[in-house]
């Protein structure tokens, strides 16, 4: 894990936000399905800076919602994959996607490197090489050691994952496209979260190294491919459903909005109780990985997706959809405030002074966070758009 995560810590991104206004679900580009996932990634990223911030938080199924919506919502995208597609073309189609946070992942990058240096405690030049040419070829993820994937600003790992999926995306694309069936799609869904759960299984079985053990289940593209096919899967039966009004429909719930409004309920509190067994370490390795999280994380997707019950309509508003339109920058930005704050100020702090400081600080933190994200993304970020 990196030097300054928690226990919790992981990370959320989707650069691919702009591909929720082409979910060929909606009805328009900008209609309630696309904003509601966008508020989607903004109950994520919260979850996220919460854990970072506080310890406590949704950081597990945040993560995860990120990597199952991006399979979700690039295989919803209209004309898909063009079937010729090759390694080259590929490779630059995924770097389209994470371009315009690139400048502000190498900014952060060299922002955080007297932050690993001084919670070191010595300067390894060798080790800081290793972790800059890492990071800025984006290919940390594929280093099996969680001290280097997870390394300087440490959530970036995902993107260094992300960009793996992506080039991988055209392939699962065509392979699983042709099928048809929804049937099919989702006995497929089941069996990439038994697959998840048997490679946690076996890695928590034999492995003894705690890095590598982190990196296998967090960082590791292997691990998260299973989190976009789980997307992949539903952004297929959304499709089937869309192509077939006869028959049997295995996306759409035949009941009426109070009975999904109870599911969401469920599945809001399964959150809560998650949460809540993670803060008092009274949990086991299933509950805070697979096969629960990724179940838990792709109901969520399809709930914010269909939003039919009264919660997501409650939780689809204006302000979860600004975070959520700027959770690509924030979660980059974030990062460095959250580790400066915790390793400069609350350790020196007695107990009732850091309960005071964190009251101030947190709303702080937010504002400078979300602001940051905004010039970034209103000043910035357009000038690396294609």
């Amino acid at each position: 894990m990196s030097q300054y995560q928690d226990k919790n810590t992981q990370s959320n991104t989707d650069p691919e936000k702009s591909y929720a206004s082409q979910d060929s679900g909606s009805k328009t580009a900008g209609d309630g399905k696309a904003q509601s996932l966008q508020a989607l990634r903004g109950l994520a990223f919260a979850g996220i800076f919460l854990g970072h911030f506080y310890y406590f938080g949704w950081t597990p199924v945040s993560v995860s919602v990120f990597f199952v919506l991006s399979g979700f919502l690039l295989t919803l995208r209209t004309g898909g994959v063009s079937a010729h597609t090759g390694l080259k073309e590929n490779i630059s189609s995924a770097w389209n996607r994470i371009r315009k946070l690139y400048p502000l992942h190498l900014v952060l990058m060299v922002i955080c490197i007297p932050l690993t240096i001084y919670r070191a405690g010595y300067f390894d030049p060798m080790d800081i090489l290793i972790k800059v040419v890492c990071n800025v070829f984006l290919i940390q993820s594929l280093v099996p050691n969680a001290d280097i994937a997870a390394s300087l600003n440490g959530v970036s790992w995902y993107l260094s994952t992300i960009l793996i999926l992506y080039i991988i995306f055209p392939y699962l694309y065509r392979a699983f496209k042709k099928i048809g069936s929804n049937a099919v799609y989702a006995c497929l869904l089941v069996l990439w979260v038994v697959l998840q759960t048997a490679v946690l299984f076996v890695t928590y079985r034999y492995c003894r190294i705690d890095s590598m053990i982190v990196y296998l289940t967090h960082c590791c593209p292997l691990y998260r491919i299973f989190d976009l096919l789980s997307g992949m899967m539903l952004g297929f039966m959304v499709r089937e459903n869309g192509r077939n009004t006869v028959g049997h429909d295995y996306f759409r719930l035949s009941a009426g909005s109070v009975v999904k409004s109870i599911l969401e309920i469920a599945v809001i509190a399964a959150v809560g109780w998650l949460v809540y067994l993670w803060q008092n370490d009274n949990t086991n390795i299933f509950l805070s990985h697979a096969p629960v999280i990724p179940v838990i994380s792709t109901l969520l997707v399809w709930l914010f997706y269909r939003k039919s019950g009264f919660l997501t309509r409650i939780l689809t508003n204006k302000v979860t959809v600004f975070v959520g339109n700027l959770s690509g920058y924030a979660f980059l930005i974030h990062f460095p405030i959250v580790v400066y704050i915790n390793t400069f100020i609350f350790p020196h702090l007695s107990v009732l002074k850091r309960t005071i400081i964190h009251g101030i600080l947190f709303p702080g933190s937010v504002t400078a966070t979300l602001v940051l994200s905004y010039l970034y993304s209103t000043r910035i970020a357009g000038r690396f758009r294609k």
